[in-house]
């Protein structure tokens, strides 16, 4: 069992996952109240926008939280990264053209 200090207390890994990211917004890390902290990681190669508590907006009326870059190739380790503390609420990926693939990792309370 993997286990993360955050903000002094104990969290212990409630999921990994991964995700196919298309140009159809999805959510990705669902709204839980006992949530310490998630992580958000490219290792797809085509640029994914995240936005917290709704589906992110691209073309002439943007609306999103951030922009994870790609990875140099599938599965390098090198793509964009988040890391968000203390939010409970969801959040929602997308591109905006081609796919991509994100992991998701959540530690719970």
């Amino acid at each position: 069992m993997k286990t993360r200090v955050v903000t002094g207390g104990r969290s212990v890994l409630n999921l990994d996952t991964i995700y196919g990211v298309t140009t159809s917004a999805a959510n990705v890390v669902a709204a839980h109240d006992g949530r310490a902290s998630f992580s958000l990681q490219n290792i797809g190669t085509t640029k994914v926008y995240v936005r917290f508590g709704a589906a992110p907006l691209l073309g002439s009326s943007k609306n999103f939280s951030f922009i994870l870059p790609p990875a140099s190739g599938d599965e390098e380790g090198d793509g964009g990264t988040l890391t968000v503390d203390n939010y409970q609420g969801d959040v929602y990926v997308v591109t905006a053209s081609g796919t991509s693939t994100i992991i998701s990792t959540e530690f719970i309370r």
